[in-house]
């Protein structure tokens, strides 16, 4: 409750307190109500009425300390024996006295620094001032708060007094009475913005730990609004508004207030004693203004007011005094080297701090390098937008941050991406605005890389993606998550396609506007096609979609899900709400067919999962309201589980109109593969993709609008035979999962797809690899027209000129078939020429590193980037070298014209050396300047080599093309169960459904790059390499490679058609002079001779495990000891292990263990995959296989470490990182 009027003090006039009065009166009135004795009042302890000393205190950063130097004396000065306390935010190694530190009331170092990057100097302060006043609150004590600016001319005390535990506010506002609308400032719209209190003074006493607690709170959440919280302090806490006059004079009330002075040297305000003059926005620079925020129309001039002019020049003379030379900048405006932080990158910081990224921060103590940590995160983008457009988080910042940029590049990300970055280069990083760290290239995605083979790419999540994820899966066709094939399967509108795509947008319905870049339309259903067939869409094509089996919902799952939503025996009827579409769900409709169909029946339930309830609070308020009444209506609005809800429901039920596109029909076929019976509308997708087997299905009322009253019926029929529509629900299962087969599904795909990419080929091949196509393609188009014939039956004006051609050619039939010879030999000997010179340029090219080319284009093109910025930086030098010289020369003609004025000839002189010196100067930048226009010369040979390169990259991919085409036709290869792959082992041969190393071969020159650096950096000549789980003979032939007719290579690989693939890769990628060191063994590495289970790997190869007593597993392999195999090869026997590549997962240990006593005499080095989780699926402990590895004589070091690690912390980091993870292991014989 406010305080408008002055009251007396009760303690002061002999009276008791109101907290006196009050529990005196309410135990007199008890005891005549009941006849007790009268108790003695009970008087407050003296800390109730007295709030102790009174402590004052203010925020301060480095910059204000003279000011808050004067504040600290006036107060001392009119409060002896008062405590003052002044929290400085930076520099906290002062020596001043009565100093705290943000760490001293209790903020951590690690916030502090974060915060010092979060926060303007202002915001910072904002932040830090409540804390402060819970910290000294803590002492019982009535805190005073005042701001740096304000100097104190009177006590206080007497205005504390009032304030009580209950009453725990003092709070003084800006104005006495309103300010008038006459255009001066500050103005009735700065107040309301500013906010009523003045925050630069109020008070607060025990009792006001909630309130700095929500304010604490909400200005971390948000700083910028600090200067507005003292105005809802009125809501949240009784309090006490000072209205003296003499407190708080300032611009807002110094034109309402009359100040004068006494003849003692006091001041008054209106009558009272002058207590505190408020200082904002005064700088001694500029003592003729009050306030130099308002510096355009002030309403107090201080020309006007000499004794607010004459305090003004006292508060500057104080300022000096304390130490004021000038304004101080505010050490974490900018980073440790002087670079100046954007206010928009501080907001970005704090965002991110607050969704819980915690980024590091440049101003953290005890960091080697916290400025280091803190550019990475700047500089890098903040999403894959910025980063296709060679954006940052500070360049975002940057023009976050400028109306001018703004305006001049509307679409930074997009189609202003180009010049946008063309500014930061140039402008921006010559003017120190933006580093060059923070520019980086364009990764635009329309340049993304393609892969020109049969592949699909499928772009989206949810239900539709993951069921084309399915049939892709089952179609053998190669298949990416990014757009990395020619054919794109889009699931969700508007996900970016690079161009030269064939994109086919797979959509639940047509009947939206299609963008151009979309070449078809895949539709769920006929009904689907239809529709946009009705509408004028694009053509659409039926897409069969496959049913995956998700297993019958079991009776555990069933009596679990019951339990959680309060369910026992009750019929319960399911349902699902999606409010974003009420019209199209019904899910009203619904519930009226409910109540009609059950109007007493008890054991009955309406259990309604529901979706986007907070984001459309209308629709929900809705359904709740429908339902309020009937307790047998069940609305499951958070935590929703479909699965759960699923699981606890008899049958589903869905009365959706035909509208809905076939969104809810493939929710219903999910539906009722769980073997859950479902009842929906007999109408579109439903009836087609369902049918009367799948579903029991409800007439319809026109176009598509369920009956309720038939709803009710097919309900009503449902709950009173629940074990018949359990038996329906059944068969329904079984006859949709049969009509859905995934094998079906992804003929089809397969078929459209092939018939996409044909499309693609014949659309944009030609654009795309345009005269770097084939280069023999034009002879072989010769060719083919020396067999034409020519045309005799030409028109002609002479009637008897077809039957002359005739003539004419027999006669020179002789001589037309020499000369056809002479030109078929022509062109065999220039198409043997071309194929051997292509054949020859291959063979020069064929050690050609591609990707040391491709980083060396990047460099190149880098450094382009950089000498584009310093000849932008240059040209900007230029101009201000001849803005200074244009200066000089001025300053020159003026001496000249002076020269007879009678000015002093020695005055002269010095102008003149001066100016000669400055001369001296801007001429040495001139010729520095050019110095840099000869370096950006070089920029011309650096674009001519980015072109050369980019050129020869591009021939190089051609060949790449060729060279697989003619593998192919050579080989006989092309039956569709293999794809060769040309990466830095040679030309490898794959398996066709292999979905891991095959889609990475196809756009990377190498797999496992660090495993690989590693294997090669610890061959020995002469030594045995053993390749456990060899697969197509990666690493076997990578090393075999570089072994050469030295050293020997063991593979094992117990898959017969993986180890096919392995020796045709050797024979075809090794000399057969070498082929015969290599070994294949026949059978799983395993720790003892035993038959093993195995079954297809996902990713490729197989997956072997112990076989159970009772298990007859449909392959068995044989499992062998390495070290007997390896030690009964004749070959092998005078040979020592050099290194032991294991990539088994789940079994390294097992294949270690049969190799444990070879390992222990040769001691070689071991590179394996660890996953504990396999090891553990297996029955065995994954720590102690790490120990048993120590008992061998190795240390446990990561792949790309070089210091071994503790096998407790191994687990652990594996474990924090992913339960599933793998991590490669390089177990380092001890002492090496």
């Amino acid at each position: 409750m406010t305080d408008s009027q002055a009251h007396p003090d009760p303690v002061a006039s002999g009276g008791r307190s109101p907290e006196s009065s009050l529990q005196s009166g309410v135990l007199e009135q008890q005891a005549e109500t009941f006849a007790e004795p009268e108790w003695p009042s009970e008087v407050p302890e003296e800390d109730d009425l007295a709030s102790g000393t009174l402590v004052a205190c203010t925020v301060a950063c480095h910059g204000q300390l003279p000011a808050a130097r004067v504040l600290r004396d006036s107060f001392l000065r009119r409060h002896p024996g008062s405590e003052f306390v002044l929290l400085l935010v930076d520099h906290p190694g002062t020596d001043e006295r009565d100093v705290v530190s943000p760490a001293d009331i209790g903020v951590r170092a690690a916030d502090f620094a974060r915060l010092a990057v979060a926060c303007t100097a202002e915001q910072l302060r904002a932040v830090l001032r409540p804390r402060l006043l819970a910290h000294l609150l803590e002492s019982g004590s009535t805190v005073l708060y005042f701001e740096p600016t304000v100097q104190v001319f009177g006590a206080f005390d007497d205005l504390l007094e009032p304030l009580t535990r209950d009453r725990p506010v003092a709070l003084v506002p800006r104005v006495l009475r309103p300010l008038h609308l006459d255009g001066l400032r500050p103005s009735p719209a700065d107040l309301a913005g500013s906010g009523t209190f003045d925050p630069s003074v109020f008070a607060v006493r025990p009792g006001a730990e909630g309130l700095l607690a929500t304010w604490a709170d909400q200005v971390q959440a948000d700083p910028s609004a600090s200067g507005s919280f003292l105005d809802s302090a009125p809501a949240l806490v009784d309090h006490k508004v000072v209205r003296d006059p003499g407190v708080g004079l300032s611009v807002w009330n110094a034109a309402q207030r009359e100040l004068t002075a006494t003849d003692d040297g006091l001041h008054k305000v209106d009558g009272h004693e002058l207590r505190s003059v408020h200082f904002d926005g005064f700088q001694p620079q500029r003592p003729w203004l009050l306030s130099a925020d308002y510096a355009d129309r002030p309403r107090v001039l201080l020309s006007e007011n000499p004794v607010l002019a004459g305090l003004c020049a006292g508060y500057r003379n104080a300022l000096v005094a304390a130490g004021y030379t000038r304004e101080q900048p505010h050490p974490f405006d900018a980073l440790p080297d002087g670079i100046v932080l954007p206010q928009a990158l501080r907001e970005e910081y704090r965002a991110a701090w607050v969704r819980g990224e915690e980024p590091p921060s440049p101003f953290q103590p005890g960091e080697a390098d916290p400025p280091t940590a803190f550019l990475d995160w700047a500089y890098a983008p903040a999403d894959d937008d910025q980063e296709a457009a060679g954006a940052s988080r500070w360049t975002t910042a940057v023009w976050k941050s400028d109306p001018v940029l703004r305006r001049d590049y509307p679409d930074p990300f997009g189609a202003d991406a180009e010049a946008f970055r063309e500014w930061c280069v140039g402008v921006g990083v010559a003017s120190g605005r933006v580093p060059a760290a923070a520019v980086h290239r364009r990764t635009d995605r329309g340049r993304a890389a393609l892969v020109d083979q049969l592949g699909v790419a499928v772009l989206g999540s949810g239900r539709l993606a993951e069921l084309v994820r399915a049939a892709v899966a089952t179609s053998g066709l190669p298949s990416a998550d990014t757009p990395y094939y020619p054919v794109v399967l889009r699931c969700e509108p508007g996900i970016p396609v690079p161009s030269g795509r064939h994109v086919i947008d797979v959509r639940p319905d047509a009947t939206s506007e299609l963008p151009d870049e979309v070449a078809e339309v895949w539709v769920p259903s006929e009904t689907a096609r239809a529709d946009a067939r009705r509408n004028g869409g694009r053509t659409a094509r039926v897409i069969a979609l496959p049913l995956p089996d998700p297993g019958r919902v079991g009776l555990p799952g069933r009596k679990g899900a019951r339990a959680r939503h309060g369910l026992s025996d009750e019929f319960v009827i399911g349902a699902f709400a999606d409010h974003s579409e009420e019209r199209q769900d019904n899910v009203l409709g619904l519930v009226s067919a409910f109540l009609a169909a059950f109007p007493e029946q008890e054991d009955v339930r309406l259990l309604i999962g529901v979706d986007s309830a907070s984001r459309h609070p209308e629709s929900a308020e809705r359904l709740r309201l429908a339902t309020a009444g009937d307790p047998r209506v069940m609305l499951v609005e958070e935590d929703l589980d479909r699965g759960a809800l699923l699981a606890a429901s008899d049958c589903v039920a869905s009365l959706h109109r035909a509208e809905s596109g076939d969104r809810h029909a493939l929710r219903l076929l999910e539906v009722a593969a769980h073997g859950v019976p479902v009842i929906a509308g007999d109408h579109g997708a439903v009836a087609e993709l369902l049918g009367q087997e799948g579903a029991r299905l409800v007439p319809c009322q026109g176009a598509g609008e369920p009956d309720v009253d038939a709803a009710a019926e097919v309900l009503r029929e449902a709950a009173a035979a629940p074990e018949e529509i359990a038996e329906f629900g059944l068969r329904a299962r079984e006859h949709l999962l049969e009509r859905h087969n995934a094998t079906h599904a992804g003929e089809r795909l397969r078929d459209r797809v092939e018939h996409a990419y044909r499309n693609w080929r014949t659309k944009w091949a030609q654009d795309r690899h345009g005269q770097f196509d084939d280069p023999l393609r034009p002879l072989l188009v010769a060719r083919h027209a020396l067999h034409r014939a020519p045309d005799v039956g030409v028109g002609s004006r002479n009637s008897m000129a077809p039957a002359l051609r005739k003539a004419v050619l027999k006669v020179l039939s002789h001589y037309d078939e020499h000369i056809r010879d002479v030109m078929r030999s022509l062109v065999d000997g220039v198409e043997q020429t071309a194929a051997e010179l292509l054949r020859r340029q291959y063979d020069a090219d064929g050690d050609l590193d591609i990707d040391s080319l491709r980083s060396e284009l990047t460099r190149i093109n880098q450094r382009q980037d950089q000498l584009d910025a310093q000849l932008m930086g240059t040209d900007d030098g230029m101009v201000r070298a001849r803005a200074d010289l244009a200066d000089q020369h001025r300053r020159l003609r003026g001496l000249e014209e002076n020269q007879g004025s009678g000015e002093s000839s020695d005055v002269l002189a010095q102008r003149i050396d001066s100016l000669t010196s400055a001369v001296e100067r801007t001429l040495d930048r001139i010729d520095a300047l050019e110095r840099k226009h000869a370096d950006s010369a070089a920029s011309a040979a650096v674009k001519t080599a980015s072109h050369d390169a980019a050129h020869a990259l591009q021939r190089t991919d051609v060949l790449e093309r060729i060279l697989l085409r003619e593998h192919e036709r050579n080989t006989g290869g092309g039956d569709g169960t293999t794809a060769p792959v040309l990466c830095d082992a040679g030309l490898l041969r794959l398996p066709a459904d292999d979905s891991l190393m095959l889609p990475w071969l196809s756009s990377h020159a190498t797999w496992d790059a660090d495993t690989s650096a590693l294997i090669d950096s610890l061959l020995e000549p002469d030594g045995i390499f053993v390749d456990v789980g060899a697969y197509v003979g990666y690493q076997s032939v990578r090393v075999l490679s570089r072994l050469g007719n030295s050293g020997a290579v063991v593979a094992v690989e117990p898959c017969r058609r993986s180890q096919e693939l392995l020796r045709h890769n050797i024979e075809v990628n090794v000399p057969s002079a070498w082929g015969n060191r290599l070994v294949v063994v026949d059978g799983a590495a395993w720790d003892g001779a035993c038959e093993l289970a195995s079954e297809p790997a996902l990713a490729g190869g197989m997956s072997i495990r112990p076989v159970d007593e009772a298990e007859q597993p449909a392959e068995k392999v044989r499992g062998v000891r390495l070290d007997k195999e390896l030690e009964n090869h004749a070959q092998l026997s005078d040979m020592r292990l050099s290194v032991v590549h294991v990539d088994v997962g789940g079994s390294v240990h097992r294949a270690l263990g049969g190799l444990v006593r070879l390992l222990r005499r040769d001691r070689p080095s071991i590179v394996c995959s660890f996953t504990p989780a396999a090891i553990g699926r297996l029955g065995d402990d994954p720590a102690a296989a790490l120990r048993e590895f120590g008992t061998w004589g190795y240390e446990l070091v990561p792949v790309g470490r070089t210091q071994p690690v503790p096998a407790a912390e191994l687990l652990e980091a594996i474990e924090a990182a992913a339960s599933t993870s793998t991590v490669k292991l390089w177990l380092r014989p001890k002492g090496r």
